[in-house]
């Protein structure tokens, strides 16, 4: 089992979200079984579209929820680090 890290982008972007009154909790109970099955390294489901980013972000991966959600996060031996969570527009504007 992995050991998750959480970045302090991750958790302002919780933040955002929640207070945004656009995800439900069901929204987040989704975001958190998500990271549970990354943090057992269990296969994630085909829809949510697992992937290896690119460019000045190839360290990480990301996964899709929700239309328009993200998750960024990267996987080494010991650690599941937890980056950003939002939208495309949100997530990709702090790489540029």
């Amino acid at each position: 089992m992995l050991e998750i890290r959480i970045e302090k982008s991750f958790k302002k972007d919780i933040q955002r979200d929640k207070l945004s009154g656009k995800y439900s909790e069901k929204d987040f109970e989704l975001l958190k079984s998500i990271i549970t099955s990354l943090q057992h390294k269990k296969k994630i489901q085909p829809q949510y579209k697992r992937h290896p980013l690119k460019g000045d972000m190839k360290s990480f991966e990301s996964i899709h929820f929700k239309n328009d959600w993200l998750l960024i996060f990267s996987v080494d031996e010991k650690y599941l680090n937890l980056v950003m969570l939002g939208k495309h527009s949100q997530v990709y504007k702090k790489f540029k």
